[in-house]
């Protein structure tokens, strides 16, 4: 579910955030350098065959899994990325890999049944749900409906003994200080230097912390962006620099504890549940478990 109520209010709805959204990322194998092996030595350890990318964008981490053997089903709600991914699918039409990976239109509050995508009876042995995309999802309904029942669509399209591999932000130290750490802007999903003149806008109620506003802009020099009417000259470092102001992007803030309580409220306090912070070491989760403040938790869930 996108942050706005209607899709034409959305920043960019012209159809341009595919192609943004590629510039703010970066290069793709340095994305991929920071998570792939660990992704797929958890998918092989469990002997996973098909993988349900239910927040594609435009196909980066399907087309890895494409590449790598697996059946591959993708969807995304914003419809630009949908297309883009669909074109990235038809330029590869001679790889034979290519001929049984799905990509379509896919909301997490009705993934089950909205989703224009063709589920396998039985469900899929894996879900991944990554880039820090699940803390975008606004609790519509409040006191975290919304998000549990994104996640009980995911339970209910896994397999029994499926696993689950989702993230979000690392939000506990901004909820303890209400300052983010030095190291907060760094991320193994984005790693583009165009981007700059980061901040954040907290918002509070009833003097406590409950999201997060993140803004930055972005200079377009020598891109096909650069002659677009919103791009403005502004300041970066002494110099004039052709800029676009991306998108804001409002987030809940998860902390550790809050999230595996999310998780195991619905899949149960049995399943096999691990913590990796940027795809790295993994942990056992205890309630005194500490994150590293500078890192993002990636949750590992099986059924």
């Amino acid at each position: 579910m996108s942050n706005f109520e209607r899709q034409e209010d959305r920043p960019y709805a012209d159809g341009r955030e595919a192609r943004i959204w590629h510039l703010y990322m970066g290069d793709v194998d340095i994305r991929l350098s920071n998570y792939k092996s660990t992704l797929l030595s958890i998918l092989e350890g469990r002997n996973v065959k098909t993988v349900y990318d239910v927040a594609c964008a435009s196909g980066i981490d399907s087309v890895m899994l494409v590449e790598e053997g697996y059946d591959v089903t993708s969807s995304d709600v914003e419809e630009n990325f949908v297309a883009r991914a669909v074109r990235e699918k038809e330029s590869r039409s001679g790889d034979v890999r290519f001929g049984t990976w799905q990509v379509g239109w896919g909301d997490w509050v009705d993934l089950v049944e909205g989703a224009k995508v063709d589920h396998p009876e039985g469900g899929y042995d894996a879900i991944i749900c990554i880039g820090n995309s699940f803390t975008t999802l606004p609790d519509f309904e409040g006191e975290g409906k919304t998000h549990i029942r994104a996640l009980t669509n995911f339970r209910d399209l896994l397999k029994p003994g499926g696993v689950l591999i989702i993230d979000h932000r690392n939000f506990d130290y901004l909820i303890a200080h209400k300052t983010l750490p030095p190291t907060s802007h760094a991320s193994i999903y984005y790693n583009c230097p165009r981007v700059y003149n980061i901040r954040n806008d907290l918002v509070e109620k009833d003097g406590k912390l409950v999201g997060l506003v993140f803004k930055s802009d972005i200079d377009v020099s020598g891109t096909e962006l650069e002659g677009d009417a919103d791009v403005f000259l502004q300041d970066r470092d002494g110099e004039m620099v052709p800029t676009l102001k991306l998108n804001d992007i409002p987030c809940c803030l998860h902390t550790l504890k809050g999230f595996r309580a999310l998780l195991k409220s619905v899949f149960g306090e049995g399943a096999d549940h691990r913590v990796l912070p940027d795809f790295k070491e993994q942990q056992d989760v205890g309630d005194d478990f500490v994150p590293n403040y500078s890192r993002t938790p990636i949750y590992r869930d099986a059924r």
